[in-house]
Parts: C-alpha cells; structure tokens; sequence
C-alpha cells in the first residue's frame, strides 16, 4: 500500500530484494515504485472495492503501508466513498480508527500487515550518536519530557514533534514540519542545547 514520497519505491526495492513479489496498490506519486514492483495498480480511497477485488485477485497474503497518505485528502474524499470506504469510515477519522478498520479488513481477508521497518532497514538509523557529542544529563531529561509530551499528544492526533530546552516546551507540530524537515534549523537548535523529539 504505497501513498506519496520516495519510501514506497525503497521499501519495494527492498521487499523484491528479499524474494517478495511486490504488487503495489499506488494511493499517490510514489517516485521508482513502478521500478520495482511487478504491478502498480492505481488506487483511490474513493473507490476502497477496487482495492480489495485487486487484493483478493493478487492472492496477497502479507501487506506493508509505506509513504504519506495526507489527512486532507481523506476528509475530501469521504462524501464520494463508495460503501466498502464508508464502512471504514464509520468509526470515524482519527488515525487511530482508520488503522483500526483498515487492519481489521485486511485480517478479514487472511491478510497480514508487516512491521515496515525490515523493508526500509537499509535507510533507517543505527542506535547511537548522530552529534558530536552525546547530549549531557541534563539533555537527556529534556529528550525523555519531549518523548512522553510526544506520545500523549500523539494518542490524540494534535502534534508527533516536541521541541524543549530548559525545561519548557517551545513548540508541538504535527508531521515534523517545523524542524525535522529543516536541518540547519535542527543544528541551530541542537547547538543552543534545544532537544527536538519526534514520535512516528
């Protein structure tokens, strides 16, 4: 299941790397993903019946959900579902009950969703420093107070991004735009001892 970006061609080059035959289910651009895939089917959440005859006549057995799938679009699409995607829709919009109903159907039809990570390990951080230096005690408490504000405000769907220093949090964004995707940003933070946390 492939939405936008460049993660769904890698995590396809790397599941036909390993031996699978990779049918991908294309909810967006997804840049090499017809590269590796043996089919790319064109997919909209307005037409969720499509999606699963193609993953009933594919005889898939195992699925990954790898990319962007933007929020927005789901909101406008919802009004023009046909009735396989208003039953998904019908525990409503959250993140939380979308995966809920989606990995629902999928179990429903002997599907399996797989963890990404194997799929995208060759682009994925080892454990370790990735600064010069390691960040000191005091640091530390403000990581582990960004991760736990982090993951409260997850559940609830508000921000995924925390930025703290010295014992305030500055800043909550949702999808790590406001300093994740900016990397002289992130160093000019990490330089004024500002920790920025991010749950996926």
């Amino acid at each position: 299941m492939a939405g936008a970006g460049v993660l769904p061609g890698r995590a396809a080059a790397e599941a036909a790397r390993q031996g699978w035959r990779v049918v991908a289910l294309a909810f967006d651009e997804a840049a090499g993903l017809g590269a590796h895939a043996e089919r790319v089917v064109p997919s909209t959440i307005k037409d969720i019946q499509a999606v699963l005859r193609t993953l009933g006549n594919e005889r898939v057995q195992a699925a990954v959900f790898v990319g962007k799938l933007w929020k927005q679009r789901v909101f406008d699409a919802v009004d023009g579902a046909d009735a396989a995607g208003l039953r998904l829709v019908r525990s409503g919009l959250s993140d939380d009950a979308l995966a809920g109903a989606v990995l629902a159907t999928l179990s429903g039809m002997g599907i399996e969703v797989l963890d990404q990570r194997p799929f995208l390990a060759p682009w994925m951080m080892d454990d370790g420093t990735l600064t010069s230096r390691a960040p000191s005690p005091a640091e530390w408490e403000e990581i582990r107070a960004g991760f736990a504000l982090a993951r409260r405000l997850a559940e609830d769907g508000i921000g995924q991004t925390v930025v703290r220093s010295r014992g305030v949090t500055l800043a909550v964004d949702r999808g790590k735009v406001l300093l994740v995707d900016r990397e002289d940003a992130v160093r000019a933070a990490n330089a004024a001892g500002i920790a920025v946390v991010s749950v996926p």
